[in-house]
């Protein structure tokens, strides 16, 4: 999946969705800036925070699919 890092990052949490699947989300509200990425697990969804902390404003990055 690509990810495109918005401006605002906000706090960025790992839950378990309804489904019982994981995602990365943020506490945006507005859409522009707000984040839902699935994740196959916890330790994935804490590497895909990482990254999304590392790279710059606009950059975009690869995250392995479910």
């Amino acid at each position: 999946m690509r990810v495109i890092r918005p401006k605002i990052l906000g706090t960025l949490k790992v839950q378990i969705m309804m489904a019982g699947n994981f995602a990365v989300l943020n506490d945006i509200k507005n859409a522009p800036n707000k984040l839902i990425i699935p994740c196959d697990s916890q330790e994935h969804g804490l590497s895909i925070i990482e990254k999304l902390k590392r790279c710059k404003v606009g950059e975009e990055f690869y995250t392995s699919s479910l």
